[in-house]
C-alpha cells in the first residue's frame, strides 16, 4: 500500500505479497513467432481449409498460478479471485475484442483462464497470434468426455453397496449429519432435476416452484432448464445426493446436502470451451441470460465439484488449458473431485485433464470385495513430465445403483461412480466440521489419510516406484475412503478440529496451516487506518501479523525494506491506526506479513522476485 501527501494509491510492487504480472511473451524471454504461438495440431487442421473451434489465450498457465497464489486471506475468497480474474482478462483482452467486435467475428468470454472462445480459419488464428497480446492459441476440438462400461437396468437400488462401504449410513446416525450446509456441482450431461430422488436436494427447488437462476447452466445449448442427455449426471449426482424416501431409495452418500450443476457434454462429448465454461459457473454463478464477467456472483458457488469427466489429450485437447480454471476453484476454496480415468490397470493411464492437475482430488475405483477395478487407470502421470502420484484416493465403482432419466434406476460402472462417493464423503466431513469447510489442502489431507489402507491390487505389481504395499501408491493412492474416519480417525491434540498429520502446529490450537502472503492492504477510514485481509480462517486464529511503514523515496532509491519503521509486532487484529503523516510531496509504503505457530508468511518479494527481508519486525 502507498500513501502521499492527499493521496492513496495500491500498487502491485509494494503491496504485501505483492506478485509481478510479467506479460506472457516476456515470460519466455523473446516473444515467439506468431506461427509458433498456435498450437501444430490446431495448425495442421486449419491447414485443410475450412473453420475450427479454438481458444485464443492471453496467460501462460505459470502466470495466472501466480496472480492466484497471492489471493488468500478472505473469510470467502471467491469474491477475490473473481474480481482478480475477470479484472485481468477484461484489461488484457480489451484491444483484441475491439478487434473482434469490428469484424463482427463472435466469441465467449472465459475470464477463468484469460481467453476466448472463437472459431475461425488459418487466416484468422494468424492474424491473432501475430498480436502481442496474445500468448498461445490451442484447439477446441469435441472430444470424448466419458467412457462407461455395461448398463444393467434396475428396478430399485435400497441402500446400494457402495454407500454401505464408505459407511455414509454410520455418520447419518451416529453424528446426526448428512450434508447438511454443503452445496455439490455437478460438471458432467446434465441432470433430470425433477427426478424423485433428486429434486428436493436441488438448490433451485424451493418444496413448490423451480428457479435454475444461479443453479443451472447449459455450456452446450444454453438450454434454460436442466437436461440429460445420457443419462450419465443424473447417475452421478443420486450418489453423491439422492433420496427418495417414500419409495426407501437411499441412493446418495450426503442425501442433506444440496445440488447445482452445468452441463458440458452432449451426448458424452464436450470440448475444452465446455469445459472451462462451466468451471467459470461454478466460481461465480449466474443468472439465465447473464453476463459471466458482470453478473457472477461468488456467494452463490458450490462447496465441491465432481468432475467424472475427461478431456482426452489423445483427440486434442491441450494438457494445460485447462488447468488454470482447476487453480482458480482452489483458490476460491472449492474442492475440485475427479476421476481418474478408465484405461487401467497399466502404468501411467491417468493421461487426460482434470485427473493429471495437481489442483484435482483423484479417484480411483474398487468393487464389492473392496478390490482395485480392473479398468481404474494408474499413475504415475508422465503427460505433463510432472511423475505425480495418482489416485489420491479411491472410492466404490464397479456396479453402483444410482437414479437416471427418467424416474429410473440403474447400476453403472466406472471411476465416474467413484469421484462423487468422494464428493459425498468430503460432504459429509464438511457438514459435521465446519471448521475445515473450504479448507482445501487440510481437507484433502484428512480424506487421504484417513482412507482404509486395505485395498487389494490384483492387476499390477508396480508402477513409479509404488507398489500395493506402499501407502500413498499409484493404484489407489491412500485407500478407500471412509466418511466416519475422516471425521474421528485420526488425533487431534489440539483439538482444533485438524488431524494432528494434516497440521503443522499440531500442539497449537490457534495453528494449523503456514499462513500465505498478507492481500488487501488498504486504507478502510481515512489516511490513519491501515487494514489487511485477516489470515484467521485459513492459517488458524492464533495468527498474528506485523507491520512496516517505510519512505516511498527510500524505497525507490534502495529498493530494500530495512530502513523501513516496524509500527507494529505481533498485532492480534487485521487493521493498525497510523496517526503519522507523510511530508508534502513525499509518501509513506507499508507492508504487512502473518505469522504463526507453523511459521511466517514473509514480506513479499520485490520486482526481481527476491524475497523482502527486514532485521527487527519483530
Amino acid at each position: 500500500m502507498v500513501r502521499t501527501k492527499g493521496l492513496d494509491v495500491a500498487g502491485a510492487a509494494l503491496l504485501a505479497a505483492a506478485f509481478l504480472w510479467i506479460p506472457a511473451a516476456a515470460e519466455a524471454g523473446s516473444p515467439p513467432a506468431p506461427g509458433n504461438k498456435i498450437d501444430p495440431g490446431l495448425a495442421a487442421r486449419l491447414a485443410g481449409g475450412g473453420s475450427e473451434p479454438f481458444l485464443v489465450l492471453f496467460d501462460r498457465p505459470e502466470s495466472l498460478r501466480a496472480a492466484l497464489a497471492g489471493i488468500r486471506g478472505s473469510e470467502r475468497p471467491g469474491r477475490v479471485v473473481y474480481d482478480t480474474l475477470r479484472g485481468r482478462a477484461r484489461a488484457s483482452q480489451a484491444a483484441a475484442r475491439a478487434w473482434l467486435d469490428a469484424r463482427g467475428i463472435p466469441y465467449r468470454k472465459l475470464y477463468i483462464v484469460n481467453g476466448l472462445a472463437v472459431s475461425g480459419s488459418a487466416d484468422l488464428a494468424r492474424a491473432l497470434a501475430a498480436r502481442s497480446d496474445v500468448a498461445r492459441i490451442v484447439g477446441d476440438p469435441p472430444v470424448r468426455g466419458i467412457e462407461r462400461s455395461a448398463t444393467a437396468e434396475k428396478a430399485v437400488c435400497g441402500l446400494p453397496w457402495g454407500v454401505q462401504t464408505v459407511e455414509a449410513d454410520d455418520v447419518w446416525s451416529q453424528d446426526g449429519v448428512r450434508g447438511e450446509g454443503i452445496v455439490i456441482a455437478s460438471a458432467d450431461t446434465g441432470v433430470q432435476w425433477d427426478h424423485p430422488a433428486l429434486i428436493a436436494a436441488y438448490r433451485g427447488w424451493d418444496g413448490v416452484a423451480a428457479s435454475h437462476d444461479y443453479n443451472w447452466h447449459d455450456a452446450i445449448d444454453d438450454v434454460a432448464s436442466p437436461i440429460d442427455d445420457h443419462s450419465h449426471g443424473t447417475h452421478t449426482v443420486g450418489t453423491m445426493v439422492g433420496e427418495d424416501a417414500a419409495a426407501r431409495e437411499q441412493i446418495g452418500v450426503a442425501p442433506g446436502a444440496k445440488w447445482i450443476a452445468c452441463r458440458n457434454m452432449d451426448l458424452g462429448v464436450g470440448s475444452p470451451s465446455t469445459y472451462i465454461e462451466c468451471n467459470q459457473f461454478f466460481l461465480a454463478p449466474w443468472p439465465q441470460g447473464g453476463d459471466p464477467e458482470t453478473d457472477g456472483d461468488p456467494s452463490k458457488a458450490p462447496d465441491i465439484v465432481n468432475n467424472s469427466w475427461g478431456c482426452p489429450t489423445s483427440e486434442g485437447c491441450d494438457p494445460w488449458t485447462l488447468e488454470s480454471s482447476f487453480a482458480a476453484l482452489r483458490a476460491a476454496g472449492i474442492l475440485a473431485v475427479a476421476a481418474a480415468g478408465n484405461a487401467g490397470p497399466n502404468c501411467s493411464t491417468v493421461t487426460d485433464p482434470p485427473a493429471i492437475y495437481e489442483e484435482a482430488f483423484v479417484a480411483g475405483a474398487t468393487d464389492s470385495s473392496n478390490a482395485l477395478a480392473y479398468f481404474s487407470s494408474a499413475g504415475p502421470v508422465t503427460v505433463d513430465g510432472s511423475g505425480r502420484l495418482r489416485p489420491d484416493v479411491a472410492a466404490p465403482g464397479v456396479s453402483v445403483c444410482s437414479s437416471v432419466p427418467v424416474n429410473g434406476y440403474a447400476s453403472f460402472s466406472g471411476t465416474s461412480m467413484a469421484s462423487p462417493h468422494t464428493s459425498g464423503v468430503a460432504a459429509l466431513l464438511w457438514s459435521a466440521r465446519p471448521q475445515v469447510k473450504n479448507l482445501v489442502d487440510i481437507s484433502r489431507c484428512i480424506l487421504s489419510r484417513s482412507a482404509n489402507p486395505s485395498v487389494a491390487s490384483p492387476y499390477v505389481t508396480e508402477c513409479g516406484g509404488t507398489t500395493s504395499a506402499t501407502r500413498p501408491n499409484n493404484f489407489f493412492g491412500w485407500g478407500l475412503v471412509n466418511a466416519p474416519d475422516a471425521i474421528h480417525l485420526l488425533p487431534d491434540a489440539d483439538a482444533d478440529a485438524v488431524p494432528d498429520s494434516c497440521d503443522c502446529a499440531p500442539g497449537d490450537g490457534g495453528a494449523y496451516d503456514f499462513p500465505g502472503e498478507i492481500g488487501g492492504v488498504r486504507f478502510d477510514a481515512g489516511p490513519t487506518t491501515i487494514s489487511w485481509n485477516s489470515l484467521a480462517l485459513e492459517a488458524g486464529a492464533g495468527t498474528v501479523y506485523d507491520l512496516l511503514r517505510g519512505d516511498l523515496a527510500d524505497l525507490r532509491d534502495q529498493e530494500m525494506i530495512e530502513n523501513a519503521v516496524c509500527l507494529a509486532g505481533g498485532t492480534p487484529t487485521a487493521s493498525f491506526d497510523d496517526f503519522d503523516s507523510p511530508l508534502l510531496d513525499a509518501g509513506f509504503y507499508y507492508l504487512v506479513q502473518a505469522r504463526n505457530g507453523c511459521g511466517t508468511g514473509g514480506w513479499g518479494a520485490d520486482s526481481s522476485g527476491t524475497e523482502r527481508v527486514h532485521a527487527s519486525c519483530p
